[in-house]
């Protein structure tokens, strides 16, 4: 099996079996009308480029395919101020419990991370003084809701 055929493999079957990150000591990162936003900072893989951390992200309503709560593990670019995810998993239940109704270990292509977001929140707590933020396109009309760092109920989002 190739290497990164395995990684893959592991990572999906670490998702579907992760009752660690359900039972997490999650830390509140931001909160909006739509969902609440936390970090995991016990299982942050630390880099001084590419810092890895879990997210859950706990909608306020079910979705209409029953998803409450997904978890996700997302990686950031300090230099380039950008983040993509690299795998999820939805959840029935809420803070990460219940049924995986789906998980995906395909990595999201890089986005640049907006300003006055949960993304720059959590980059400026993982990459410190090294996360720097363009400074043009910062505004109020960037501003996005937590729920949207996550993906679709049914597909990863590309």
């Amino acid at each position: 099996m190739k290497p990164i055929s395995c990684m893959k493999w592991m990572l999906t079957l670490c998702l579907l079996s992760q009752p660690w990150l359900a039972r997490a000591e999650w830390e509140k990162v931001d909160e909006n009308h739509l969902a609440v936003v936390y970090i995991d900072p016990d299982k942050i893989r630390a880099s001084s480029v590419f810092p890895q951390a879990w997210h859950l992200i706990d909608l306020n309503d079910k979705s209409k395919s029953g998803v409450k709560s997904r978890l996700v593990l997302m990686e950031y670019d300090c230099h380039e101020f950008r983040r993509r995810s690299l795998a999820f998993a939805s959840k029935s239940e809420a803070m990460g419990e219940g049924k995986t109704l789906f998980t995906s270990t395909q990595s999201t292509s890089w986005k640049p991370v907006s300003g006055d977001t949960v993304a720059e929140k959590v980059i400026e707590m993982l990459c410190g003084h090294h996360a720097k933020a363009p400074s043009h396109g910062k505004g109020k009309d960037d501003k996005a809701a937590p729920a949207k760092d996550a993906h679709s109920d049914a597909k990863p989002s590309h």
